[in-house]
């Protein structure tokens, strides 16, 4: 600690509480446009955050700057930036509501999260803006811009950690860590989670370590949410925290408390309503700062230090990377993927890297820590990994007023080594939809990532048994169509956001269907069968921030599809025509996806949706197999589970609107209406053939309203919907669960 030689020393004290703490911001502000010096700063949690900003040279309108944006909503509330989502390594989506992980040797035993939040953002973006400064610093506290502390709580001794020396993201990162919210830290063998657990205004730290002879203290903290058997976050909080003593323990100390209680503990939403609680606070405290803090200090001094503390921080330039917390072969794949080379590489270039390995399916945690070498100008990483569990199951499904109801499951087992192996099954069951599926994957890591995987699904729909209207002997037209895909993908990575996917596979489509609606339980059902050879080259783009009914981010779709096959045609008791029938089909499908919700301040987020279908496709046999057939526009949820003729077509185009009004965090009203504009509708003639109406005659419109609830576990939607020209164009729908089902071997 270099000491000053002459005029009074000031220390500010920073309490804990979580978004309430960004009052700190406008505090310093105020302090410094009175030109009220700050010598040293100790904080705790928020406290520790905003504290370090400062101490690393950072200025009060440069920290405001931070934390409005979505970067820093994203660090606090664990999502990834769009421009980081690792579409590449997720896995197709499905009904799943639950995980339940497992490890191999300890099959009968969970584990449960030690964190609702995602840590892997805030630990990157703390460890890329603080390596620079502590390195300067000699990763000496008392080095930075102003000297600086912070505490954290080692819950296993059940006391207070104060850190002076070592690395700075880690030991801001420790103090913040509230239990449950974020994971906790370990360091030198200890368990680390927030400072705030038992002392939440370190004060007596200032004192012990700086000596100085005024401190001004702010306690952001607010009132305590009271405990109440449906608030976790409050039963923490009593359970694990010490009372606090907001004592500045000086004579000449003054206690600033913003008055924050309107703000939630995790709000980030309004972050300039929180810094100018703090100005304001302050602000009314600014005579009396001033009578006992008699030195002051220029904003010219104050800009003079501060350039001098940023001038020439070293550069992020990372050289080697050690992996600790698997084994050798794992570590290799990690590194495979960070930096595959041997040229130290800028910490810009690993960022997408380091996200794409987040993602993986074997990690289940990442810390990262920045060791500068004065020696070659160069970082060394230290990357500690925790793996993820070797067997994981999911449980899901939906249910609904509707006879549409379906239970899913699925398995999968992971092998890590120097590639990545996974062994998956799952399967859905359900009046409507039943299906199957078997997937082994080989990811491999290299400058070019790249996977090759194996599939194979059984798909069935029973449009008949989903029916509500079964009368006896008089029943809706019988339909049941089953397909079977065996394939192979071989993917590559299309940027961060996107992938590319070559897909050859063998198809079977097997239809059973009545061409008229009057057949008795004796009759027997008319019977398609396709046969054929599949190659498709799929590009898609995905930053959706839901695999359901999403309110924000972007779908982007573009497939070109290949299929040559026989068909064989057995007409039933019911059909006109009695002769068996085979052809040979082939044909070229191109189909483009582009579903977007523009980004909106305030409630309203505008969503457009725009489908198009462009196919040579021919007829088959008959008017029912070719429009079964046909690809089919289907905008909307409950469509996936309906058979609607007239939205079938080879060659069409949709658009639509989407509106979603976000009432809170988890509930959107959403208003949507779609317009399906076929090339040429598909009709029946008067032997059952199919035929083609006339070009862009025909069009029809969808409509939908309801509201949606974000669970934990998955959607509650309540929805109204229209569909243009049926017999009954409107229908009600109550679901809980995901309408989401394995592709069909045509999709």
């Amino acid at each position: 600690m270099q000491p000053l030689l002459y005029g009074q020393r000031v220390g500010l004290v920073l309490s804990g509480g979580g978004a309430r703490g960004l009052a700190h911001i406008g505090v310093i502000r105020a302090l410094e446009e009175n030109h009220i010096p700050i010598d040293y700063i100790a904080g705790t949690s928020a406290g520790a955050v905003i504290g370090a900003m400062y101490a690393q040279g950072l200025t009060p309108d440069e920290m405001d700057s931070i934390v409005n944006t979505d970067d820093f909503y994203n660090w606090a509330t664990g999502r990834y930036d769009e421009d980081y989502s690792y579409y590449f390594m997720i896995k197709e989506p499905n009904a799943s509501w639950i995980n339940l992980k497992f490890s191999l040797d300890s099959i009968i035993q969970t584990q449960l999260p030690t964190n609702l939040v995602n840590s892997v953002p805030i630990d990157y973006a703390l460890m890329e803006a603080m390596a620079g400064p502590i390195a300067k610093a000699r990763y000496n506290f008392d080095s930075l811009f102003i000297p600086f502390r912070c505490v954290a709580s080692d819950i296993e001794s059940k006391e207070s950690l104060i850190f002076r020396y070592g690395d700075l993201a880690q030991a801001v990162r420790a103090s913040s860590a509230f239990p449950f919210y974020f994971r906790p830290v370990l360091y030198d063998g200890k368990i680390l989670y927030d400072g705030g657990l038992y002392n939440n205004f370190p004060a007596d730290v200032m004192l012990d370590d700086f000596q100085p002879d005024m401190i001004i203290g702010v306690n952001a903290g607010g009132a305590n949410t009271p405990t109440s058997e449906e608030n976790i976050v409050s039963q923490i909080r009593t359970m694990m925290t010490t009372p606090t003593n907001f004592d500045v323990l000086c004579d000449n100390g003054v206690l600033i408390e913003p008055y924050t209680d309107p703000f939630g503990l995790f709000d980030f939403s309004n972050p300039d309503l929180i810094v100018n609680t703090g100005y304001q606070a302050a602000m009314q405290k600014m005579d009396t700062i001033k009578a006992y803090a008699h030195r002051r200090t220029t904003a010219a001094e104050v800009t003079s230090k501060r350039n001098a503390f940023k001038k020439d921080l070293p550069k992020i330039v990372i050289d080697s990377i050690t992996v600790e917390g698997v084994n050798g072969y794992q570590a290799e794949y990690v590194r495979n993927i960070l930096k595959p080379g041997n040229t130290p590489i800028p910490i810009d270039r690993l960022r997408a890297s380091y996200f794409q390995l987040a993602t993986d399916n074997n990690v289940k945690a990442l810390y990262p820590k920045l060791v500068y070498n004065p020696a070659t100008g160069y970082y060394n990483m230290h990357l500690r990994v925790t793996r993820q569990r070797d067997l994981v199951t999911q449980f899901g499904g939906n249910i609904s007023s509707r006879p549409i109801s379906e239970a899913f499951v699925s398995a999968q087992y992971n092998v890590w080594r120097r590639r990545s192996y996974s062994f998956g099954m799952n399967f859905y069951f359900g009046k409507l939809y039943s299906s199957g599926q078997v997937r082994i994957r080989m990811d491999v890591p290299s400058k070019l990532p790249y996977y090759l995987e194996a599939d194979a699904t059984i798909n069935q729909w029973d449009f008949y048994r989903s029916s509500t209207e079964i009368f006896y002997d008089k029943k809706p037209s019988y339909l049941l169509t089953s397909d079977y895909n065996f394939g192979l993908n071989f993917g590559l990575p299309a940027r961060n956001k996107g992938k590319i996917v070559a897909s050859p596979s063998y198809i079977r489509v097997s239809d059973q269907y009545y061409q008229t609606p009057d057949f008795l339980q004796a009759d027997t059902a008319d019977q398609t069968f396709f046969n054929a050879g599949s190659i498709a080259v799929l590009y898609e783009r995905n930053t959706l921030n839901r695999k359901q009914y999403a309110n924000q981010g972007t779908y982007v779709s573009m497939k070109l599809r290949l299929v040559a096959g026989e068909e064989s045609s057995q007409p039933g008791s019911t059909s006109v025509n009695r002769d068996t029938t085979k052809n040979n089909h082939q044909w070229v499908q191109f189909n483009v996806i582009y579903d977007n919700y523009f980004k909106r301040n305030g409630r309203i987020r505008l969503g457009f949706y725009a489908e198009a279908m462009l196919s040579n496709q021919p007829f088959f046999s008959n008017y029912t197999s070719s429009i079964l057939s046909a690809p089919s526009f289907e905008p909307i949820n409950e469509m996936k589970t309906l058979f609607l003729p007239n939205y079938h077509a080879y060659n069409y185009f949709g658009i639509g609107s989407k509106n979603v009004i976000v009432l809170t965090n988890t509930i959107d009203i959403r208003i949507e209406g779609y317009l399906f504009q076929p090339y040429e509708a598909i009709y029946s003639t008067p032997d059952l053939k199919a035929t083609y109406g006339e070009r862009w005659a025909k069009r029809y419109f969808i409509g939908s309203a309801g509201a949606v609830y974000h669970s934990p576990i998955g959607p509650l939607g309540l929805f109204l919907n229209y569909y243009d020209d049926q017999e009954n164009p409107f229908s009600f729908l109550f679901h809980i669960g995901y309408f989401i089902f394995n592709k069909g071997a045509l999709d």
